[in-house]
């Protein structure tokens, strides 16, 4: 019989592992964006092709990293027993492993591995900045405490594993689509800096772009890399190919093509997010004998939900595609990061049933303390 600690370390060896390979993925994919866009004569040229096996590297290490993410998820629930889902040393790797997943969904099921020209450089680049988030997430989990708890009574509803896992699949999906819408307005803001007689716009008008990059840093770490970094690195990559034969001619091959980008994240997503909030109905029905309680994070998970639910509706009905609808999906994006990871720092949180999701914190008044091992 191998003792827990032995697990521990094997779960940490393949969390390294998969960050590991999400580094090689993270390498290929950038390589892939800039030789795709070296000595082009303009933004449809077969340059753009030169490279392939860099896309194929890219996927492969992707797809490595979401085997390893898999089994260290297997790993820990034999360590502690239960579905890994109590702790944030838990959670996370879940939703990294969810993050993967939907990546090789949208590139290899719903065929952004097939794009071509300027749109097929800009989903190398686009993979990268996922993996790269991806790798540094694993980075920050393997400093966390790794100590397993017995599960609450409250949580050992079979309905808690399979809410926290939809929500995870969807929570995560839905931050690639607002990265992907992200990386889209920063790119057009730098587009109108570098290239305006072209572009047809004065960066002026788009100045709410920097300065909502400004608003996400206080967010901390994870506000600062997803708003002012994922900025500054759009307009190092603009630079780059604005310098280049042919401009910033590809973004408008792109920007053709970025409102069925966005889409079918979204359609990856919802069904996930839908699921984890009739899941999470279930599960408190069995927790505490009540399907809805209006406690303070139901409500903002209620609200995150109802930001994609009508952006399906202005869709569909008003006609919001393109950067209407997009803007509609970065807004929901900081919505679910306001709902996973700042909720515990909000007051209303002191009285909530979901404290318990953070190791440090005491279940809420009302629950039972954590059974011995």
């Amino acid at each position: 019989m191998i003792e827990i600690y032995s697990y521990r370390d094997l779960l940490r060896l393949t969390l390294w592992f998969a960050a590991s390979t999400g580094g090689v993925a993270l390498l290929a994919s950038l390589c892939g964006f800039f030789v795709s866009f070296r000595g082009r004569a303009s933004a449809e040229t077969a340059k753009f092709q030169r490279w392939p096996s860099l896309s194929k590297i890219a996927l492969w290490g992707c797809g490595v990293s979401l085997v390893a993410s898999i089994l260290a998820m297997c790993i820990r629930y034999i360590e502690v027993r239960h579905w890994p889902a109590q702790s944030m040393y838990e959670v996370v790797p879940l939703g990294v492993t969810a993050g993967f997943l939907s990546i090789l969904v949208l590139f290899k099921v719903l065929g952004l591995s097939r794009l071509q020209g300027a749109a097929r450089a800009f989903s190398d680049l686009f993979l990268g900045l996922i993996m790269f988030g991806g790798v540094a997430i694993l980075a920050w989990v393997l400093r966390l405490d790794p100590t397993g708890r017995a599960l609450p009574p409250a949580l050992q509803s079979y309905w808690f594993s399979t809410h926290i896992t939809a929500y995870m699949f969807g929570y995560f999906t839905f931050f690639i689509a607002a990265l992907a819408a992200w990386l889209h307005f920063s790119f057009r803001f730098w587009r109108g800096v570098l290239d305006p007689v072209s572009y047809g716009k004065p960066w002026k008008s788009q100045i709410w772009i920097p300065a909502l990059a400004a608003g996400l840093a206080i967010f901390g770490a994870p506000g600062i890399l997803m708003g002012p970094a994922v900025f500054l690195v759009a307009g190092v990559f603009s630079a780059f190919t604005f310098m280049g034969k042919g401009g910033m001619a590809w973004f408008d091959s792109w920007e053709e093509g970025a409102d069925r980008f966005t889409w079918l994240i979204f359609v990856v997503g919802f069904p996930f997010l839908t699921a984890g909030l009739i899941q999470g109905g279930l599960w408190a029905q069995d927790a505490w004998a009540i399907y809805w309680g209006w406690d303070s994070k139901e409500v903002s998970a209620l609200i995150s939900w109802l930001f994609y639910l009508i952006y399906l509706h202005l869709r569909y009905v008003a006609g919001w595609r393109g950067e209407k609808g997009m803007f509609v999906l970065l807004m929901g994006g900081v919505s679910v990061y306001i709902t996973f990871q700042l909720f515990g720092l909000l007051p209303a949180s002191q009285s909530s049933l979901h404290r318990y999701t953070d190791m440090e914190v005491v279940p809420a008044e009302g629950m039972m303390e954590p059974q011995s091992p």
